[in-house]
C-alpha cells in the first residue's frame, strides 16, 4: 500500500511528471469513476495513474470482461502499480509514454477505446506534445466514447474544446488542491 508520504516524496522529486503533491481524494476518485458507464466500457485506458489510487476506483466500477490498460512513465510509480496490480488479469500495465499508445494498442489487438481517463499534467508539458496526445486519444475513441481529464486549473479547457468540440466540467472542492474533472465526448464526424 502506498502511503501519502511516499507519494509526496516522489511528487517533489518529479513534480513536472506527476503534477501534484497529494494523492487524489476519494471524492475526486469517485467523481472520475462515476463518469464510466460499465455497460459501455469494454476497453478503458488510464494515462498517468501515479500510484494507482484512481485506478482502484476505476477497477471497482468496471465489469469482469472489461480490460483496463494503464500507461505510466515514472519508474517509482510503475513499480508501485506492478506491486499492487500484478495479480489482476483485467489490467495491463505499460511502462511508456501515452504518445506511444498506437504501438501498444496494435500489440494488444485494440482497435478502439471506450474511455480514456487521464491524470497527465498537460499544463506542465510542451503544448505540441499535449495536443499530440489528446488528439491521439480522440482518434482512438469510439464514437460516443469519453476522454476524462482532471486538472487543478481551468487553463487548458479551451484546448480540450478545440480538439473535441465539447467539454463538461465538474468542480471537486474536497481535494488537495481542489480539482476539475473535464469530460469530452467523441461525436460522429469529429
Amino acid at each position: 500500500m502506498v502511503h501519502h508520504f511516499d507519494f509526496l516524496r516522489e511528487s517533489i522529486r518529479n513534480l513536472r511528471k506527476t503534477g501534484s503533491v497529494a494523492r487524489s481524494s476519494r471524492f475526486l476518485c469517485q467523481a472520475i469513476a462515476e463518469k464510466i458507464d460499465p455497460s459501455q466500457a469494454k476497453v478503458v485506458v488510464e494515462l498517468g495513474p501515479g500510484d494507482g489510487v484512481i485506478t482502484e476506483y476505476i477497477l471497482r466500477r468496471l465489469g469482469p470482461e472489461t480490460r483496463l490498460v494503464v500507461f505510466e512513465i515514472n519508474d517509482a510509480f510503475f513499480e508501485k502499480l506492478k506491486a499492487n496490480f500484478q495479480n489482476n488479469d483485467r489490467i495491463v500495465l505499460i511502462h511508456d509514454g501515452a504518445e506511444n499508445m498506437a504501438a501498444h494498442f496494435e500489440r494488444l489487438g485494440i482497435t478502439e477505446v471506450d474511455y480514456f481517463v487521464s491524470g497527465i499534467p498537460f499544463v506542465m508539458l510542451p503544448e505540441e506534445l499535449s495536443v499530440d496526445i489528446i488528439t491521439k486519444c480522440r482518434n482512438w475513441l469510439r464514437t460516443g466514447g469519453f476522454f476524462i481529464q482532471f486538472h487543478y486549473s481551468p487553463f487548458l479547457i479551451p484546448m480540450y474544446k478545440r480538439i473535441f468540440g465539447n467539454t463538461k466540467t465538474e468542480f471537486i472542492p474536497l481535494n488537495i488542491p481542489p480539482a476539475l474533472v473535464i469530460s469530452c465526448s467523441k461525436v460522429s464526424g469529429v
